[in-house]
């Protein structure tokens, strides 16, 4: 437990890059792209917390987004392909957008109820994982990284309040 898990490479250029590329084939073989980029034309996203949402950008080059993308997807995936996806695959967003909340979060005010909630979302996220791309489990070792993510930030409290 040297090393706390780096959020940008283990949820946003692997959970949720993944679960992109999934969405993205399923709705590509349902020929559904050019509706999903004008589900995301239509979205209002002032007041959102968006790094950056260009949606032709998003669909044309889904193969090469980047952590920004990846952040700005999480956050409103769920409004978009509610009724393109199945239902575990809709639900692994609600889940993404759960978990990226939680991480992002720059205060902790209880942490025994922080990390109690953040192991349950991560539990949610794998069970759902399992159910959409059970093999992805067993070939991508961060899936496996989120089992740690709070015993990292319990470690890193710990320590934090040490220093004070």
């Amino acid at each position: 437990m040297d090393t706390p898990t780096e959020i940008l490479h283990t949820v946003l250029l692997a959970v949720v890059n993944y679960f992109w590329g999934q969405t993205v084939h399923i709705i590509e073989k349902a020929k559904s792209l050019a509706f999903l980029e004008a589900q995301m034309e239509s979205l209002a996203v002032h007041g959102l917390n968006l790094l950056v949402f260009v949606p032709a950008y998003i669909c044309h080059y889904h193969g090469g987004l980047i952590g920004k993308h990846f952040k700005s997807l999480s956050q409103v995936m769920p409004f978009l392909i509610h009724d393109l996806v199945p239902q575990d695959v809709l639900d692994g967003w609600n889940v993404i957008g759960e978990l990226v909340v939680l991480l992002w979060h720059t205060s902790i005010e209880d942490r025994e109820v922080y990390l109690a909630h953040l192991s349950r979302t991560i539990h949610n996220l794998l069970n759902i994982t399992a159910k959409c791309a059970p093999s992805i489990l067993f070939t991508k070792p961060k899936f496996h990284f989120l089992v740690h993510l709070p015993a990292y930030i319990a470690q890193l409290a710990i320590t934090q309040s040490q220093l004070m």
